[in-house]
Order: structure tokens, then sequence, then C-alpha cells
């Protein structure tokens, strides 16, 4: 992904951001609060007012979309490249910065109580993106076969820690389960997916970077 696609991807997002504020903003002074407080979609009418708030939603969930299709492609992409060349994708560690999508999520608790939505939710898994900040400080370096085996040491220990979060995650679900709605389960369940998943993919790329610095610390010691 060159600087300048990434450029405008910041750009994009920020204005999203600027788009749905505006669209809440215009929501609250002329339009009595419509699609901001609650309200009963089962009666629900359309009007010419709604347009801005409706149409701020429609260019946040695809501008979502786009960044998670790109990314996915990228990733693809350049993995197939260190594939054939035997070094690490070369990624810029500003990459990280894509990690503070994940606190979209916490708007979630707005559009649960006001309308009943737990799709924001999901933005937590963007703090996975924080994980770049380290992939970015090992980009383009030899993948030798000591590197390989922090690879698969790190992902093994994120993986054990997701799973047991999980495991934790459905256990407490499950013992709360006769004293929540099922609305409230459902948060919960995919909150907590979300966050773990995002934990994960973190996790793979700070420990990696952490068994590399350790492992470079002891040759320069040994070549001492």
């Amino acid at each position: 992904m060159s600087k300048k696609h990434l450029k405008w991807l910041i750009i994009f997002g920020v204005l999203c951001a600027v788009c749905v504020a505006a669209a809440t903003a215009y929501s609250l002074n002329f339009n009595e609060g419509r699609l901001v407080y609650p309200m009963d979609f089962g009666s629900y009418q359309f009007q010419v007012k709604d347009i801005p708030m409706i149409l701020a939603l429609i260019i946040t969930v695809l501008y979502v979309f786009y960044l998670a299709a790109a990314i996915i492609v990228h990733g693809m992409v350049v993995k197939r490249e260190g594939r054939r060349t035997g070094r690490t994708r070369k990624i810029s560690p500003k990459l990280g910065y894509l990690g503070f999508f994940g606190f979209a999520g916490f708007a979630g608790i707005g559009t649960y109580l006001s309308q009943g939505l737990i799709f924001p939710f999901v933005f937590f898994v963007f703090f996975g993106f924080f994980g770049f900040f380290y992939e970015g400080k090992m980009s383009n370096i030899l993948a030798d076969e000591r590197f390989l085996k922090n690879r698969r040491e790190a992902e093994l220990k994120a993986l054990r820690v997701g799973y047991r979060l999980t495991f934790l995650l459905v256990i407490l679900v499950g013992m709360a389960g006769n004293r929540v709605s099922a609305d409230i389960a459902a948060v919960l369940l995919i909150s907590g997916i979300s966050l773990i998943c995002g934990l994960v993919t973190f996790l793979n790329e700070y420990l990696l970077y952490r068994y590399d610095q350790m492992d470079s610390i002891n040759w320069e010691d040994e070549g001492n």
C-alpha cells in the first residue's frame, strides 16, 4: 500500500467522521433528533429531512467495507511477494494508526440504546491494527529460520491467549444467560469476540517483534 493510498484512506476516514458529526448536528437542530434519539422503527416513515443522516451512514458503511477489502487485498499481494523474495513484507509502521478505528466500537453503545443496532461493536476488531506499529519495524528483513521459528511461537501463544479468553467469555455469557436478555447476550458476545480477535492480531506482531529483539540481543551478547 503506497503512502499516497494510505493518505487518501485516512482523509476519507476523517471525511466520513465529519459527515456523521454534521448529519447528527443537523438532525438534532432541524429534525427533532430523528435517527439519533431512540425511535420506533416499526412505525418509521421516511422524511426528506432524514436524508443527511441516511447518506452519512451509507457513506460510512461503504468506507468501512472498502477499507477492509483494501487491507485484505494488500496483505495477500504483499504476502505473495514475500514468499517469492524470502523477506518480510514491506509496510509502514504508520499503518498502526488504523488501530484507532477500534474506538468506533464504543459507538455501539449509543446505537444499541437508541436504535437497537449492535453492528458497530464489530469495530473493536480494528484494535488489532495497532500491531502494524511492530510489524513495520520488522519490515523487509530476511525471514530466516530463526525468524520463522519466532513467528510460529508468537502465533501459537497469541492463539492460546485468544482461545482461553473466548472460552472464558462463553462461560460468563452462558452463566449470565438467565439474568440478561438475548440482546444483551448478543452484545457481550459480539463485542467480546471482536476484542479478542483484535487482541490476537496485535499479539501476533508484538510477540514476534519481542522475540526477534530478544534474539538480536542474545546474538550481540554472544558476539561480545
